[in-house]
């Protein structure tokens, strides 16, 4: 624990005194307790720095991993690649464990370059407002694109309203955070078994996460050889800070914030201030930084993009205060950290943004990184220059390297691809990284033949390979087409066809291959023969399980007869009538004898049912007029 009487100052800053409880008074007001429903429906003032809504996405794939080494109770569950360089990793915590908590990843530049090696980790940690299914760095910020070209992991820890990544000494508003014991005994471990972290790291945040990475780097200081605090609160302690402190958890998702340190001047309060603190940062870089509070919103030279509203003015000139005391403090300890007090700026998106690239050439100087990690030293030359020259993927972050019989280049927003066959082609977005997922040139596929096209019913996007194709909607999302499927598909219309686009990757069954699409699936069987079932007939031969069920492979496309429709398969039909709906029924005795007696259009008419086991022995089949059944070797009938 920290010793309150040792580290208190002596005196007072007459002016923090007489600046910082007029401006609690006005975060009172602003941030006073909502009803229910307005803290629902987004009235309080610091809404505006909440992260904007992210438009939902289709993972590209999803693997489940084994990661040995980790803590009881800790576990990977899931990996869902979003691009082929940012991952979601869904991890089963110990000290969290009502819900699997994500923490989202952007792979280093060389990750898939040079797999045997490891690399340093960035961590950012978000705001008050941090939300359940994004980071706020990736919503509101080009973190994903100014750390293409680094051989940098950037960790985003996703989800943690108010909590100041702390371990809460209760459980409140629904929560029983545990952030501190998941980051520092959970995730580590994670990184260094299963995600080839170096163990070198760096830490950053803005807001409530500057004043969370200043606390994580003080309580584990062997962790981390920098930390940074954009807009952070590095002073918890003084008069009118726990009450400004609490009055935002209150604002940002109603929380009563004693639940987490306890009540104001308790020690808990004591052992999270980051200005008491300070001697676990001697070994360490500090990079401080905060505006003065003044809009410069149309200036020369502003990063704003946007005029600033009473909470972002009043949340920065509180951040500036703490902040001044902490370097202060730090000073005086012998640190010396970087500093960045502008003399405008306010709370807001844009200024994280700009101290984000500020901070770099620190971050790298404090994890040691050579000059080829630190950035791209690159050019696009050739058949991928021009290929690239639009700008649609950015700039390149390497230089071009060998690929089985071409060569690849990776740039900040997608890869480039060049072969003596198909000539250079640029990949983007998920269908790059659906493309990169199942082996990009090493894989089936091949080297792409064209880059990325619309579709021309305006819906999709497509790009074609030597051996298929990948279509992608926002709908659907990306999958791979092979070629035998491509051209039924396209005999069929393509996406205009009654079929739509893949709605999932080609599958191995039955000694084939089958494909499901909006409405319906195309197989291929052993000797290359295609077809496709659609409609009633294809839910029926879905439920079943399609060619791992006892029908097998299509040998037919569907029949249309008088009344309704059918199919042939390897083992069986499907036969659909409006009255009846889509029924299976097997080869065999039953099948044989219905066919003695006219089918469909005999006697006992359509079938009502699946053919299905009788307990005592044998199968069956109900029809329109009567049943039929196979006992013992004999076949029964019965009327209706």
């Amino acid at each position: 624990m920290r010793d309150t009487a040792s580290r208190s100052p002596q005196r007072r800053r007459t002016w923090l005194a007489a600046a910082v409880l007029p401006t609690t008074v006005a975060l009172g007001i602003s941030m006073a307790p909502a009803a229910p429903a307005q803290i629902s429906s987004g009235s309080s003032l610091s809404d505006s720095i909440r992260p904007s809504d992210p438009p939902q996405r289709t993972p590209v794939s999803t693997e489940y991993p084994d990661v040995q080494g980790l803590p009881e109770g800790v576990d990977v569950q899931r990996i869902e690649w979003i691009t082929n360089r940012r991952i979601a990793l869904f991890i089963q915590s110990a000290a969290m464990p009502d819900e699997l908590i994500q923490v989202q990843m952007l792979l280093a530049r060389d990750w898939h370059l040079d797999k045997d090696r490891t690399f340093p980790e960035v961590w950012a940690m978000d705001g008050l407002r941090a939300r359940e299914d994004d980071s706020g760095w990736t919503i509101e910020t080009n973190i994903e694109q100014f750390y293409a070209d680094k051989n940098v992991n950037v960790i985003l820890p996703v989800g943690g309203e108010s909590s100041f990544y702390a371990d809460w000494q209760e459980p409140n508003n629904g929560k029983n955070y545990k952030w501190e014991s998941f980051l520092m005994k959970e995730l580590v471990p994670v990184l260094d078994n299963g995600f080839r972290s170096s163990k070198e790291r760096a830490i950053f945040g803005l807001s409530m996460g500057g004043t969370a990475a200043m606390n994580l780097a003080q309580r584990h200081p062997h962790m981390f050889e920098f930390v940074g605090s954009f807009s952070g609160y590095l002073d918890t302690t003084s008069p009118g800070m726990p009450e400004a402190i609490l009055a935002a958890q209150t604002d940002a998702g109603g929380y009563d914030g004693r639940a987490m340190w306890g009540a104001p001047g308790s020690q808990g309060w004591v052992d999270h201030d980051p200005k008491l603190g300070l001697e676990a940062l001697k070994d360490m870089k500090v990079y401080v930084s905060a505006g003065s509070g003044r809009d410069d919103f149309g200036e020369a030279n502003s990063v704003a993009t946007g005029p600033a509203n009473a909470a972002g003015i009043s949340l920065e000139i509180l951040s500036r205060m703490t902040s001044q005391t902490f370097v202060d403090r730090a000073r005086a300890a012998g640190i010396e950290p970087t500093v960045h007090f502008r003399p405008s700026g306010v709370h807001a998106w844009p200024y994280w943004q700009f101290e984000m690239a500020q901070s770099w050439t620190e971050i790298a100087n404090a994890l040691s990184l050579s000059e080829t990690d630190r950035g791209a030293d690159c050019v696009a030359t050739g058949a991928i220059a021009e290929a690239t020259k639009s700008g649609v993927i950015g700039s390149c972050v390497n230089n071009e390297y060998a690929v089985e019989d071409g060569v690849r280049q990776d740039f900040r927003s997608g890869v480039a691809y060049w072969s003596p066959d198909t000539g250079a082609h640029a990949l983007v977005g998920a269908i790059n990284a659906r493309y990169h997922h199942i082996g990009g040139p090493s894989g089936w596929l091949g080297f792409p033949k064209t880059s990325e096209r619309a579709t021309p019913d305006g819906v999709g996007r497509y790009v074609h390979f030597e051996n298929g194709s990948i279509y992608w909607t926002p709908a659907t999302g990306a999958y791979e087409i092979p070629a035998p499927i491509f051209e039924k598909w396209g005999s069929l219309g393509w996406e205009r066809s009654e079929l739509g686009y893949p709605v999932a990757a080609p599958i191995d069954a039955a000694g084939g291959q089958i494909q499901q699409f909006q409405n319906g699936f195309i197989t291929v069987d052993a000797d290359g023969q295609t077809h496709w079932v659609k409609g009633e007939i294809a839910k029926k031969y879905g439920a079943l399980d399609t060619a791992n069920s006892a029908l097998g492979l299509p040998t037919s496309d569907e029949r249309l007869i008088r009344g309704g429709a059918f199919q042939e398969f390897e083992n069986g039909n499907i036969y659909w009538s409006p009255a009846t709906g889509a029924r299976m029924i097997k080869y065999g005795a039953i099948f044989d004898h219905w066919g003695t007696k006219g089918w469909e259009q005999g006697e006992f008419g359509w079938p009502t049912a699946d053919q299905t086991t009788i307990p005592a022995g044998g199968e069956t089949v109900r029809f329109e007029n009567g049943t039929i059944s196979e006992v013992n070797g004999r076949i029964q009938e019965e009327r209706n």
